[in-house]
């Protein structure tokens, strides 16, 4: 049954896929599930055409869920009556969270915080349920702006949320409690423990023991969070079937302890689950953990028994049937894709009587079947978190969640007797932080593969179902699996190396600048420049848990998606913030073999805090100017200026010239009307078939003459969406029109590529 079960929850992934990616792909895919079904499964054509009406069915699901996901609202509407559904988050100055409006939809709520006083009534007043009167405006949420990041607005889209509400004002005096009393209770309890947990443990463990008894890593320090990351552990920090087992089994014996009869428990826990779920998050793991526990003990109940794979299987099919885009959730996907690699391949780990050699195989399983998944979505996996799950998991489930959960109770039934406790359990966590923080940085911690493409996806999955199907049988018969494993890994890492494809991309970083250039075979991989935001001085309260970066939210999961594990060339154009304002932490992240910037700017750049990184970590660092140059994978680059000490720092810019995939190309930097000139006087020839306008198009850059001289076929112009400054410049964009040239802008656009072969290529652009 448990084997029928999960072959069936396989064809309903398929139907719900269907939907939103019926391709040839797919239908190859598909077709050759079904043969397998029929000649190595020996179904008959009977159960076969069971299996098509198990797609059939969830593709019905899937496009019943699309057609209801519809939006009641047009964007002009400006009143709301708002509710509080989910926790509210206050960050910094931000007031950010989910609120249903009166029609019933969710929208996600932005609203801007002007008092530290104000800050300090929301903490206090704020709770779910409140539902309050709001202005405002309404805006569609942006999509993926860069090839490979993260598509928000798709990402509300399948949770049923269309519109972000920028709130001007809400009329907090005019709230009322609305909505289901006791569901509001659980989730307003669920508020009150993290505010406890929060106001009575130390900063250092609060957010970890919230993470374990709430599900809620929001206050986990940001550096201590990437850590678990890089190192495979963050899913210890996640709700899982460890904790709902150890809850439940804690129950249960402590019911049977003290009288109560296993009939009245087993009732006591079918309620208790539905209420933990509520309070824990409710995130795809908890429920499939919750829904598992009382799809056993129910069955129980009645004196029936289940196999874990049939649970697995029909908690699976039930959750895709009625939620069909929690198929698309990472979370829902890593929590079936390892409780299933642990259930299935129960007879491998169990060969062996150790329970040391039984944990280290259990978490290689894991790690294995999660790995199409990471990379998918992350681009890397951790080797070393293999070793490490053997020693966190058993820390995590035995010690720290049990020891969490007393510290809490006991604190808040005794607080004198609960303060040693938490320090106690504080300095355990400083202990495992500090050990994964010196892990973090070892080679083996965290390896860039990139983004997989399709083939390497399906073989990477078949290869890793052989190796468990051979394990189960003999351990020799899966070296074979396991070395082909191996090779498919080590050519999806040098993938680059074996492209004969180079790449120009505008990387949209907002109101900056930021051009990476890989060149074909892996010859040479060039940022120009690495965006960055103007600061200014901001009161403490007001400061967010999390800054913005462009290097660590932008640019590092670009070249991790792309499999480039070196810069080979950092080039500063100017020191102004939005060209070179991420440089430290791109450096302090990722691997840069050299940092270039321009003569005479030497003193400009002295004192900044990347040019004390590099000087500790012995990077090298080189100054160019006008006739500097060099050749790589047989293109040439030509640095034009600067050629002297000037006042202004836009004309004291790089200008690069260079040839690449048929094209003739000029970098510009923030060069404005005088730099222009000086470079027509000097190179009277110069002519570019594309110009990186200078300065995002302001109308002190891009000056006729200069654009007639070069007579270029495309301009390309990085500038931020709705930026301040009114860049580019309509006159900008009219000389550009006049002079019949492409223009292509990141504000539009988004990231905008040049994707060539040898001396041809093509322009695409991210946003349609």
């Amino acid at each position: 049954m448990a084997r029928h079960l999960i072959l069936l929850a396989v064809s309903a992934t398929f139907g719900v896929t269907a939907h939103s990616f019926f391709n040839v792909r797919l239908l190859t895919i598909i077709l050759i599930f079904l043969c397998l079904l029929y000649f190595s499964v020996g179904l008959s054509v009977k159960a076969l055409s069971f299996h098509l009406v198990i797609m059939g069915m969830f593709l019905g699901a899937a496009s019943f869920t699309d057609h209801r996901n519809k939006t009641a609202y047009h964007e002009t509407e400006s009143q709301f009556i708002i509710t509080f559904t989910d926790q509210p988050n206050i960050d910094g100055n931000s007031l950010k969270g989910f609120v249903t409006s009166e029609k019933g939809e969710r929208l996600v709520l932005r609203h801007k915080i002007t008092t530290e006083l104000e800050q300090e009534k929301l903490g206090q007043f704020l709770r779910i349920g409140l539902s309050c009167p709001a202005e405002g405006t309404l805006q569609i949420p942006d999509k993926n702006r860069n090839e490979n990041s993260f598509d928000y607005q798709r990402y509300l889209l399948r949770q049923g949320t269309h519109w972000i509400f920028k709130a001007d004002s809400i009329s907090f005096q005019e709230c009322k409690v609305v909505g289901n009393p006791i569901l509001v209770s659980i989730r307003n309890l669920r508020l009150k423990g993290i505010t406890y947990i929060r106001e009575h443990f130390p900063e250092e463990s609060s957010g970890f023991v919230t993470a374990l008894i709430f599900g809620d890593q929001t206050y986990i320090d940001e550096g201590d969070l990437n850590n678990y990351q890089r190192l495979g552990l963050v899913h210890l920090l996640a709700i899982s079937g460890l904790h709902v087992s150890f809850l439940t089994g804690l129950l249960f014996y402590f019911g049977i302890r003290v009288g109560i009869t296993r009939e009245r428990m087993m009732i006591a826990i079918l309620i208790f689950l539905p209420v933990y779920m509520l309070l824990s998050g409710a995130s795809p793991s908890v429920v499939r953990s919750c829904l598992m526990a009382m799809l056993f003990f129910l069955l129980l109940l009645f004196k029936k028994r289940i196999s874990a794979g049939a649970a697995i299987g029909s908690v699976y099919m039930a959750l895709l049937f009625f939620r069909p885009n929690m198929l698309y959730d990472i979370g829902f996907q890593l929590s079936f894709a390892v409780t299933f690699s642990i259930i299935m391949s129960s007879s491998i780990f169990l060969q062996y009587p150790k329970k040391t050699t039984q944990l280290f195989i259990v978490s290689s399983i894991c790690q294995l079947a999660a790995l199409p998944i990471l990379l998918f979505h992350f681009f890397e996996a951790s080797v070393l978190g293999v070793f490490l799950n053997v020693l966190y998991v058993p820390l995590y489930s035995i010690i720290l969640l049990p020891f969490s959960l007393i510290s809490l109770f006991i604190h808040i039934l005794l607080p004198s007797l609960g303060q040693p406790l938490i320090s106690l359990l504080n300095y355990t966590f400083i202990l495992c932080n500090e050990a994964a923080e010196a892990a973090s940085p070892l080679p083996l911690a965290s390896i860039t593969f990139g983004k997989p493409p399709f083939i390497m996806m399906l073989l990477l999955v078949i290869s890793l179902l052989g190796l468990y199907l051979a394990w189960e049988v003999s351990f020799v018969k899966s070296k074979i699996w396991c070395g082909i494993i191996i090779v498919l890994l080590l050519l999806q890492y040098n993938l680059q190396r074996f492209s004969p494809f180079g790449e120009v991309q505008i990387i949209d970083v907002g109101q900056g600048d930021s051009i990476l250039i890989t060149l074909p075979f892996n010859r040479g991989n060039y940022l120009i420049d690495t965006g960055g935001q103007i600061t200014f001085p901001i009161d403490t309260w007001a400061k967010k848990r999390k800054k913005f970066n462009t290097a660590d939210d932008i640019i590092i999961p670009l070249l991790k998606s792309k499999g480039i594990h070196q810069l080979d060339k950092l080039i500063l154009t100017h020191p102004d913030a939005d060209h070179m304002g991420s440089a430290k932490e791109l450096i302090e992240n990722f691997k840069v073999g050299e940092i270039i910037i321009g003569g005479w700017s030497e003193e400009q750049y002295r004192d900044m805090d990347f040019v004390s990184v590099a000087r500790d970590e012995k990077m090298k660092m080189t100054v160019l100017k006008r006739g500097d140059h060099w050749v790589a994978g047989g293109a040439p680059f030509v640095v034009l200026s600067p050629y002297e000490k000037e006042e202004n720092k836009n004309d004291s810019s790089i200008v690069l010239f260079t040839e690449l995939g048929g094209l003739s190309w000029l970098w510009t930097g923030d060069m404005g009307e005088e730099g222009e000139s000086e470079l027509l006087r000097t190179f009277p020839q110069l002519q570019s078939d594309i110009l990186k306008v200078g300065h995002h198009g302001s109308k002190t850059s891009s000056s006729t003459p200069f654009i007639e001289q070069l007579q270029p076929k495309a301009a390309l112009i990085s500038v931020g969406k709705d930026n301040g400054y009114g860049h580019p410049h309509r006159d900008v964009i009219g000389n550009l029109e006049r002079n019949g040239i492409k223009v292509f802008r990141t504000d539009e656009d988004g990231s905008i590529i040049y994707k060539y072969y040898k001396s041809s290529g093509t322009f695409r652009k991210t946003l349609p």
